[in-house]
């Protein structure tokens, strides 16, 4: 365990920590303000997303092209997440079924690679593929042969295009899952894996990917997933903390979203991306809207470090003053008294939060 412990002791915050963000298609307002954003934040890595189904529709090429560019032009460096699955080649005829045809998924790496390449600096293959919603495997892929398969040729042509990849995010965090995709050689081509974690985010009584009472901490958590890794470092591409109380638009939890983040900002892992930017607009479906039966979860639309209008959580200061400080071991923030009086008089207007 020293070995994998020093691999990221001794690198900088700036180097490790990134957030995440995904931009619904067409949203140049979004693109526009999370660059501003990254920028006033001092974040030099983004992760963030092209959509399989998205890049298909009329007009797809061309939004992505400005997506691409934009982050590209500001000087981040992009860990991209290719995933949901064009509704015309699905299986079940929406985003989360496989593709009837599995190459067809590194067809399209091939081409993101060919268009974009230079623009991003690695490659994560799928999203949450344990989770139903992104990957329904419990109807189309109980054994895991269809998402191994695509994923190997997909992983083998990224490398043969001389990309970094990386395994899409699993959550809840499981070794067996793991071992199955190894056996099956899904990872022979991968060079990183992925997890999600969203500590404290849900209860045993509510909607849950991964249970309360199984979270020790981030250490153990990582550490439970280390011999199936093989020797390949972790990435931990996305956690959060929403700022409402459970599953209700009643807004809260600002100290409790900053206190998650300093944690999972010593988290023994190679890269954190916090997520994400901005909350996301009720304007926009949630994936549990699209994917389970219309079930709105509110927790979907309160993660950002700050609100859809732009004003700054508490949790925004603390990124901001970690990556400021730049340490090669980032600690527990102290906070101006300035940012903390930020997280009073909070007001709901129009269906959207807003600072008083």
């Amino acid at each position: 365990m020293n070995h994998f412990h020093n691999r990221w002791k001794g690198a900088p915050t700036r180097e490790r920590i990134g957030v995440s963000q995904w931009f619904q298609f067409e949203d140049r307002p979004l693109l526009r303000a999370t660059v501003r954003d990254l920028a006033e934040l001092g974040v030099q890595h983004l992760r963030t997303g092209i959509s399989w189904a998205d890049y298909h529709r009329p007009g797809g090429k061309r939004w992505y092209d400005l997506q691409m560019r934009t982050l590209s032009d500001a000087g981040l460096k992009v860990l991209l997440s290719l995933w949901h699955t064009p509704p015309s080649l699905s299986e079940s005829g929406s985003c989360s079924g496989p593709p009837r045809r599995l190459l067809d998924f590194a067809d399209f790496v091939d081409e993101i690679v060919n268009r974009y390449g230079g623009q991003f600096d690695s490659l994560e293959l799928w999203n949450e593929p344990n989770n139903r919603l992104k990957w329904n495997f419990a109807q189309y892929d109980p054994d895991w042969s269809k998402f191994a398969e695509m994923i190997a040729a997909a992983a083998y042509w990224a490398k043969h295009l001389g990309q970094q990849t990386i395994l899409g995010g699993m959550i809840p965090i499981d070794h067996h899952w793991l071992a199955t995709l190894e056996h099956k050689g899904a990872l022979d081509c991968i060079d990183v894996i992925a997890i999600h974690a969203f500590p404290g985010m849900w209860t045993d009584s509510s909607y849950w990917w991964d249970w309360p009472d199984h979270w020790r901490g981030w250490s153990a958590k990582i550490e439970s997933i280390i011999p199936s890794c093989k020797g390949r470092p972790v990435w931990i591409t996305e956690s959060g903390y929403a700022t409402c109380r459970g599953n209700s638009p009643k807004l809260g939890g600002f100290i409790e979203q900053s206190q998650r983040l300093s944690e999972a900002l010593l988290a023994p892992a190679e890269r954190l991306y916090w997520y994400c930017v901005r909350d996301l607009s009720y304007e926009y479906a949630c994936i549990e809207m699209t994917e389970d039966g219309g079930r709105i979860d509110h927790r979907e639309y309160h993660l950002g470090l700050s609100t859809v209008n732009g004003q700054r959580k508490l949790a925004w200061w603390t990124l901001q003053r970690a990556l400021s400080d730049n340490a090669p071991q980032a600690s527990r923030v102290n906070l101006p008294s300035s940012s903390l009086a930020d997280c009073q008089n909070v007001t709901r207007t129009a269906g959207h939060e807003q600072y008083g």
